[in-house]
């Protein structure tokens, strides 16, 4: 269960970011389009995810409804939410994919991803950080 919730929280997100750029398309269909790295991985991981088997489980139809939902509304914090506990369940219903989204989080490398108004991502910062308006 560790895994999956450690796994669940580390993909989402990457997986959010894909649903950002590009909503529901990307849960249909693969995206041959010129996209970052966050980007690009989150679309390798919705492939991983939503088409690994011809047969659906009711757990990946639950991702999917989640998915879904986020393409609706991507920076609402409460679906981003809902969409990691969905994954965190199918992480834990199918364990064997936990290391294959291990493996394709860990081929791409270091990636720092900034989400939301006025967010800060660096892999270092020496120093403070400021956001927002200024007046001087």
């Amino acid at each position: 269960m560790n895994d999956a919730l450690v796994l669940s929280q580390q993909i989402a997100p990457y997986v959010t970011a894909a649903i950002s750029s590009y909503g529901t398309a990307v849960l249909t269909r693969s995206i041959d389009l010129s996209a970052d790295g966050t980007v690009s991985l989150g679309q390798r991981l919705l492939d991983k995810i939503l088409r690994r088997s011809a047969e659906q489980s009711s757990q990946r139809e639950a991702v999917a409804s989640a998915l879904q939902d986020l393409a609706g509304s991507p920076s609402d914090p409460d679906l981003q939410a809902v969409v990691r506990v969905q994954l965190k369940k199918l992480l834990m219903e199918e364990p064997e994919l936990i290391r294959e989204l291990s493996d394709l989080v860990a081929k791409q490398g270091t990636t720092i991803v900034a989400s939301g108004d006025r967010s800060v991502a660096a892999h270092t910062i020496n120093g403070g950080v400021h956001t927002g308006d200024c007046y001087g």
